[in-house]
């Protein structure tokens, strides 16, 4: 019997030790994720002024996953979503209240930022990469 504790209570350790390592993960995960996305961003040809895409405050979806608000502008039509920092979603934007996909985010070299439309309401606004604009990272 004492074999069994030793083994549960090491068991334990190990599942709670990783679990820690886990979350420093996804924070940093999540930090990076969030720097990359950080600031105004305009698509090709477009103006900062009418910026495509623009970071917010941070926030949490409806399950509980760290986020950022965020805003999306194309076609005369602007949404209101959560970047997912982190997990098996990270990158992809959310509506708040479905909490159903709408876009993709993928950072790219140079301060470009890669969007996928994806879901409803903007399915149809295709492909964008995105540049930065200048002055509006923190």
């Amino acid at each position: 019997m004492g074999l069994r504790t030793t083994i549960a209570a090491a068991a334990i350790l190990a599942a709670f030790g990783s679990s820690a390592a886990f979350a420093q993960q996804n924070q940093a995960e999540a930090d990076k994720t969030a720097k990359a996305a950080t600031g105004n961003w305009k698509a090709p040809g477009g103006t900062c002024d009418a910026a495509y895409f623009k970071s917010g405050e941070p926030n949490k979806t409806v399950r509980g996953e760290g986020g950022m608000k965020v805003t999306v502008s194309n076609k005369g039509k602007t949404v209101e979503g959560t970047l997912i920092l982190a997990g098996a979603r990270e990158g992809q934007i959310v509506n708040p209240m479905t909490d159903k996909m709408m876009f993709l985010l993928e950072p790219q070299e140079g301060d470009k930022l890669h969007v996928m439309a994806l879901g409803e309401p903007v399915a149809d606004w295709g492909d964008q990469t995105l540049d930065l604009c200048p002055g509006t990272r923190k």
